[in-house]
């Protein structure tokens, strides 16, 4: 079984959070697609996106990958989400029946578009919930459940907008297909991946990951940013990290992660072929940094 973690790193903040008061629940923003979805091959990530609602009041929608993952990052955007707040108790649906994903997404601003919802990774199904799922070679988004999907609705405080996706099943096949092409990009066999009986598994997880969360940029400290990052390793047949990569699924201007210089100290068990064969692969996560609540 592998169970798809992520390390997260929290600082006190410096100010108390404000009280959540809830309000009444009011009629869905509905907002239907008004642009076609495009994927975005790019070296360090797959892009899935549309643009949704009128042109007056444009608002975007786009699911993201940094490697090859049974579940995508969510971002959200439009004056519609002006309201939330981040971290704030969230709903999260994809169709109708569904019960209510319980999220604490962050908030932010996304360039020319205004407020957005993001989340560091979703699931159809479990939300940002961790959850474990039988994985012996490379990770995939699942198209079956793709195709359930209707919409994407988040609510905050009685205030719910529904983007209006329709399934995403072929959408999440393009998905994968970026994304395997981004495992040729670091010199990897694809086929092998695919066939592998096992992917690496880091032997020192706790006490490497303890280290990385412990360590909060002091710069980025002071100045209270928060960060999703995206981290990758390629592990060696002899379990070695070889090298080292964070993308940053964020911007940011002081939060530069010490990860990468924690992670040359990882230890992992190779990834095996389908002759139990060790063999060249990665290991791949998300770090979050986020302030803790008082």
């Amino acid at each position: 079984m592998s169970s798809f973690r992520t390390i997260r790193i929290a600082a006190l903040a410096s100010a108390c959070a404000a009280i959540s008061v809830p309000a009444l629940a009011s009629e869905p923003i509905s907002l239907e697609r008004s642009s076609q979805w495009n994927v975005d091959f790019a070296p360090d990530k797959c892009r899935l996106a549309a643009m949704f609602g009128p042109e007056d009041d444009r608002h975007y929608l786009f699911f993201e990958q940094h490697y090859p993952n049974a579940q995508a990052g969510l971002t959200v955007a439009g004056p519609a989400l002006k309201r939330f707040r981040s971290r704030g108790r969230t709903s999260l649906k994809f169709y109708e029946g569904q019960e209510d994903l319980r999220t604490e997404p962050f908030t932010g601003e996304l360039d020319t578009i205004g407020n957005a919802v993001i989340y560091s990774n979703v699931h159809v199904e479990n939300g940002t919930a961790p959850f474990e799922q039988e994985i012996t070679g490379l990770a995939q988004l699942d198209a079956d459940l793709g195709d359930k999907v209707e919409f994407v609705s988040v609510r905050q405080r009685g205030r719910e907008v529904r983007f209006e996706t329709g399934p995403l099943g072929e959408a999440f096949k393009v998905l994968n297909s970026c994304t395997q092409d981004m495992v040729r990009e670091w010199g990897l066999d694809v086929d092998q991946h695919l066939a592998a009986a096992s992917m690496p598994k880091w032997l020192n997880e706790e006490r490497v990951a303890s280290r990385i969360a412990s360590k909060y940029p002091t710069s980025a400290l002071m100045r209270g940013e928060q960060a999703i990052l995206r981290m990758r390793v390629i592990v060696g047949e002899d379990g070695r990290v070889e090298r080292c990569q964070i993308d940053a699924a964020t911007t940011t201007e002081k939060l530069d992660s010490p990860a990468c210089a924690e992670m040359q100290e990882a230890e992992f068990q190779p990834a095996m072929d389908a002759s139990g064969q060790p063999f060249r692969s990665y290991y791949a996560t998300s770090i979050i940094y986020q302030m803790a609540r008082r």
